[in-house]
């Protein structure tokens, strides 16, 4: 059974406190996009959610199954807590994966994720759909299809022309990935609080630092990337850059009716 995790349990501390993934993209909101797009590659869709969205009833009417966690502690903690929901309740070898705030403009990056699964090594823990951006926000040093460090422009001295961007989905090796990453989490000290808590003065296990960690073991297995085409899933973090968001969606959308 192929499923999907849609992650829409950020607090969208850059967009206001509403969260992006229902955000309104021209009359659906944009975690019903995402849906829409998935549905016919997945059986099952999860849609992890935070306390507060889930109270809120923000939720409401999505075609998935909701999952609702306490977050603030990184988005490789909010993973690991799904993925002991998930993975003890369903049984579930490898879990697809996304970013709820990203909007997908088709249907091509879940395809092309699910192709790369053929040359997955059978120990990674996590695979990456990656695109070559020019000037990301984020970027992967890689060796072979191993990723081995992960930079952000806003630590970089000088920024990056052109680098290995992740587009927002991934596929994770559940039991394996359970394991390193209950392995980072204690070592970076986490696992000494209660999981039902928060509070910003513990730090943070982000995933894309988990990674690199990932790498740095001896005697763990690297991360890899898989290739997906460029410009399929786009990010905002202002209403200017949702409307050039939602032009663009619009484009796409014409296109496809063009096609058929």
């Amino acid at each position: 059974m192929d499923c999907l995790a849609i992650f829409a349990a950020g607090k969208a501390s850059r967009f206001g406190g509403f969260p992006k993934a229902f955000c309104d993209l021209n009359g659906i909101r944009n975690v019903e996009n995402t849906i829409a797009l998935a549905q016919k590659h997945f059986s099952k869709i999860f849609l992890i959610v935070n306390e507060e969205t889930y109270t809120s009833g923000i939720a409401t009417g999505v075609d998935a199954e909701i999952i609702s966690i306490v977050t603030g502690q990184g988005d490789a903690d909010s993973i690991l807590k799904s993925l002991k929901w998930i993975t003890v309740e369903r049984g579930i070898d490898v879990l697809f994966a996304c970013w709820g705030d990203a909007v997908f403009l088709t249907d091509d990056p879940f395809l092309e994720l699910k192709a790369g699964l053929s040359t997955w090594n059978i120990r990674s823990p996590v695979l990456v759909g990656c695109s070559w951006d020019e000037k990301p926000y984020a970027w992967f040093d890689v060796d072979g299809k191993s990723i081995v460090r992960s930079h952000f422009r806003k630590n970089e001295f000088e920024p990056c022309s052109t680098g290995l961007h992740d587009q927002s989905i991934f596929a994770f090796r559940t039991g394996t990935l359970l394991d390193y990453l209950m392995r980072r989490k204690h070592d970076l000290g986490l696992d000494a609080f209660d999981d039902n808590t928060y509070d910003v003065t513990r730090g943070e296990m982000g995933l894309l630092d988990t990674l690199t960690w990932f790498y740095e073991q001896p005697d763990l297995c690297a991360a890899e990337y898989c290739e997906i085409t460029p410009n399929r899933v786009m990010s905002f973090n202002d209403p200017a850059e949702l409307e050039q968001v939602i032009k663009m969606l619009k484009n796409f959308r014409k296109r496809d009716k063009k096609e058929c």
